[in-house]
This record gives C-alpha cells, sequence and structure tokens, in this order.
C-alpha cells in the first residue's frame, strides 16, 4: 500500500478525481481498488484452473498487509481444508500473474446471527418455554407490574398461558 503525503496546498474538489494528478489521495484510492479487483479475478481465474470455481463465490478477498501476505475468507470451514491443500498452486498463480504475493492465510469469519421475525415465524418460535414453579412465578409478578394496556402485558399473559 502507498502512502500518501499530505499537502499544505489547496485542491478544488475537481482536481481530486483528474487522473493526471499522480499525488491525489483519490487516485491512490482509485488505484487501490483497481488492483484489488484485479487480485479478485485472478483469485477466480485460479479457482477455476484448480477445479475448485465452484467455491469462487463463498471465498472472498481480506486484508492485504504491508509484507504482501493476503488473507482469504470464507464461512465454511470445508472450503478451507480443501484449499490449504492448494495453497502452494495458488501462490504460485499469483505470481505468474504478476502479484507479488508472498503468503496467503485463510480464516473461517462466523456467520451472522440474526433473529428471524418474519411473519412465517411461529409464536412458539419466539416465546421461550420455561418449566418450573418459580419461572411462573417470576412471569406473574412481572404481570403485575405491566401496564394492562401494553403489549408486552399481553405477551406475557398469552406466555403464562402456555405454561399452563
Amino acid at each position: 500500500m502507498t502512502e500518501i503525503r499530505k499537502s499544505k496546498d489547496i485542491l478544488e474538489i475537481g482536481s481530486l478525481f483528474q487522473s493526471d494528478t499522480i499525488d491525489s489521495p483519490v487516485s491512490h484510492l482509485l488505484q487501490e481498488i483497481n488492483q484489488r479487483k484485479s487480485i479478485e479475478k485472478t483469485l477466480i481465474e485460479a479457482l477455476n484452473k484448480m477445479g475448485l470455481g465452484q467455491f469462487s463465490h463463498e471465498i472472498s478477498l481480506g486484508e492485504i498487509n504491508e509484507k504482501n501476505e493476503m488473507k482469504l475468507l470464507t464461512q465454511k470451514a470445508g472450503i478451507t481444508s480443501k484449499l490449504k491443500n492448494k495453497l502452494p498452486s495458488l501462490l504460485n498463480y499469483f505470481r505468474e500473474s504478476g502479484f507479488p504475493i508472498t503468503g496467503i492465510h485463510l480464516k473461517v469469519t462466523p456467520r451472522a446471527t440474526s433473529v428471524n421475525l418474519s411473519p412465517k415465524s411461529s409464536e412458539s418460535e419466539l416465546i421461550p418455554m420455561t418449566n418450573g414453579q418459580n419461572s411462573k412465578s417470576a412471569w406473574e409478578e412481572l404481570l403485575k407490574n405491566l401496564d394492562v394496556d401494553s403489549s408486552v402485558h399481553q405477551a406475557v399473559k398469552k406466555l403464562l398461558k402456555k405454561i399452563n
């Protein structure tokens, strides 16, 4: 990654986007974006050549550090195990394509966790079922302290009906 030098010169916004302005911060960003796109394209080509093209949509390009070490990210551990055997070939492919990549690291990223509150969800999926007198007493105590017209009051009331 190239280092951007700060300048005390006043620049017009239009001059930031001119391709002939070498020291423009925007031109540095555009170069980085274009290089990253080229690396991603080369990654897809390499995966296709190695017979792993079906996984190209599951693998994303992560950070490339100052030592030109690249991270590949996926959410599936099975893909990383398949890629581990192909790392020397993949590294060689990048070097032959003109990218000075010195190493490739694989990382399994966690899946995004979200609660599905779509209308298709049934109430039993959304309401935790509890057993035992202590939990029932706690829900009843909560119900006493809630405003009768509130939606929470109605929800706790339904919950208590299911527990009984």
